[in-house]
């Protein structure tokens, strides 16, 4: 009875030497694994802080107005634009106007859209746009210099959450 216990014991240490043999290896193919996809995380990481540096880098609104003045060729509105509505041509797709209905009277110009803001002016002393008329003051431009700071500061944030490992960046108040 003993030489056949025996037999079973060793039987059974052999399985079970395989078995822990073979999970071993497993464990050591998904820890490699788990660190491949760490580092693929990590980089993906990398790139959307480049892509969000340079988005906000891209979308800063000097940027943004040079462009569009650039290319679009976009311009203040000015008094001449205002015209009455019957002044605009009727749509195509509509029809022809009623001409029983009488046009409603236009009683005052129609302000410019909110779009079309004034033309900035370099900054001016605060007495001499207290001095100047309510009429002919316009929005002073923002100083050069503090365009590039709010850029560095905004850019430091986003390496910055990069570091710490975080998904979502700082931004730069």
């Amino acid at each position: 009875m003993s030489r056949g216990l025996s037999l079973i014991a060793l039987l059974l240490l052999a399985v079970v030497s395989f078995g822990l043999y073979q999970l071993s290896y497993e464990v050591q193919r998904l820890e490699e694994e788990l660190i491949e996809l760490n580092r693929a995380l990590s980089q993906e990481r990398e790139t959307i802080g480049v892509l969000q540096a340079e988005w906000s880098y891209l979308s800063r609104p000097d940027y943004l107005q040079d462009k569009a003045q650039r290319l679009l060729e976009m311009r203040s509105t000015t008094a001449k634009d205002i015209v009455a509505i019957e002044a605009l041509p009727w749509r195509q797709d509509r029809g022809t106007p009623n001409s029983q209905q009488p046009a409603p009277a236009v009683t005052a110009p129609a302000l410019p859209p909110m779009a079309a803001a004034p033309v900035p002016v370099p900054a001016q002393p605060v007495a001499a746009v207290t001095a100047a008329p309510a009429s002919s003051m316009q929005v002073a431009a923002k100083p050069a210099a503090e365009a590039p700071a709010a850029f560095d500061a905004e850019v430091a944030a986003v390496l910055g959450a990069m570091q710490r490992g975080n998904d979502k960046p700082r931004r730069a108040q």
